[in-house]
């Protein structure tokens, strides 16, 4: 029994620090992942967002719920070709681009959270505090969840070109 408990614990030991490693490498790809998203996503790169978008992917703003009528909200979209389609509405109709300030980045459970503000680019310039939380599986954004605060958004000037 004795001989069973040594062999355990040696095994063990030899396991757990490759484990550390292998889960140190996934939880840099995924935050890699999340960031190279959130880069393209700002630049409503339509092509980018296609190809970092899985199939069933979705897109939910639970605090855009009261903004019904809004620039198409609420933002809840099911699938990447809706989602897709949501962002081309914001580029036809009144968002251009956003400009995250990053304040903070966290990963626990392939949930990226980017903590900080964001300016919203297109006729009008509004900046608000944001949380979003990007989901990544298998290299792949498979949920864009924010919580902006809409009702403290102020307007900005616009930068000189």
């Amino acid at each position: 029994m004795l001989r069973a408990v040594i062999i355990f614990w040696f095994a063990l030991a030899v396991a757990a620090p490759a484990a550390a490693q292998n889960s140190q490498r996934d939880h840099e790809a995924t935050i890699a992942a999340a960031a190279a998203y959130l880069d393209a996503y700002q630049a409503f790169d339509l092509a980018r967002l296609e190809a970092l978008y899985a199939e069933e992917a979705t897109f939910d703003d639970p605090t855009s719920l009261l903004l019904t009528g809004v620039n198409g909200a609420p933002f809840v979209f099911r699938g990447r070709d809706a989602i897709l389609a949501g962002i081309r509405f914001w580029m036809q109709n009144s968002v251009t681009s956003l400009h995250y300030d990053v304040e903070g980045v966290y990963e626990s459970s392939g949930r990226v959270v980017f903590i900080g503000a964001a300016t919203a680019n297109g006729s009008s310039r509004w900046r608000f505090r944001i949380v979003t939380i990007v989901t990544i599986e298998n290299g792949l954004v498979t949920e864009h969840r924010d919580y902006t605060d809409y009702w403290g958004a102020t307007q900005v000037q616009a930068t000189s070109p």
